[in-house]
């Protein structure tokens, strides 16, 4: 498995840090876990070719995490020289599915129906199998309906990315063991915000998940300029390794 950070920040512009995007891919197959605005340019950046997509999974429905689902599906739409037969799935947490209508009312039928098979899962606590991997997920503690995934692939390891979350006994569920934990980390611990994990959060969490290497993302301008802090508050509880999410990041499983 190769983990790709597509946007390591939030929904606040940064030259440095872009919106919510990861890409993981499984014997050459590419999976897209959010797509903050601008996640499409950088996947092309990252040498991956969006018409490859057959999977998309979604943590919640912010805006700084799905900003670029529109263009995903006009682009696979209404590209040039280029007619999909492939099915695209899209997975998110509950009420998803309204989601996409909503949008599809605001932007036109062809959202919904865009000339090519689209299908769309709900999910919660729920576990799907593919032929070489596996998708498990679990409630997050942040927005309403939000979820986060633990991505498996036998004899190869395991990812798990939180999305947007608060502490929770889910989080620490589903990252039991993993080989990388993908934890969100928006504040400092000074600065804490419901929702949201700090540092100090992250580390526990980490540590309680027994998962051998935390990475943290989304951190909040101006507060990505005190990294090797964060790092350093974090090794105080948790005596794995720890990373902080740069955009086009890449690590391997």
């Amino acid at each position: 498995m190769e983990l790709i950070f597509l946007g390591s920040g939030t929904g606040i512009p940064s030259l440095q840090k872009s919106s919510p995007g990861l890409l993981i891919k499984i014997h050459d197959e590419p999976l897209l876990f959010d797509s903050g605005s601008g996640t499409l340019t950088r996947l092309i950046k990252a040498g991956v070719d969006y018409k490859r997509l057959n999977h998309a999974f979604y943590t919640h429905s912010h805006s700084d995490h799905t900003a670029d689902l529109i263009p995903l599906i006009q682009a696979l739409r209404t590209t040039p020289n280029y007619q999909r037969t492939q099915e695209l799935h899209l997975y998110g947490p509950g009420s998803f599915k309204k989601f996409i209508k909503l949008l599809g009312q605001a932007f036109g039928s062809w959202l919904i129906s865009p000339e090519f098979p689209l299908h769309i899962h709900e999910l919660k606590s729920d576990q799907l199998d593919f032929p070489s991997w596996r998708i498990t997920t679990a409630p997050m503690n942040h927005s309403k309906a939000a979820i986060g995934y633990r991505v498996e692939v036998k004899g190869e390891g395991a990812i798990v990315y939180s999305g947007d979350t608060d502490y929770c006994f889910e989080i620490i569920e589903l990252a039991q063991c993993a080989d990388i934990l993908i934890l969100e980390c928006s504040f400092t611990d000074d600065h804490k915000v419901g929702g949201h994990l700090t540092p100090t959060e992250a580390a526990h969490i980490a540590c309680e998940a027994g998962c051998y290497h935390l990475v943290l993302t989304h951190l909040y301008p101006p507060f990505e300029k005190i990294e090797s802090e964060i790092k350093i508050q974090c090794s105080k509880i948790f005596d794995g390794k720890v990373s902080i999410a740069q955009d086009f990041l890449k690590i391997t499983v």
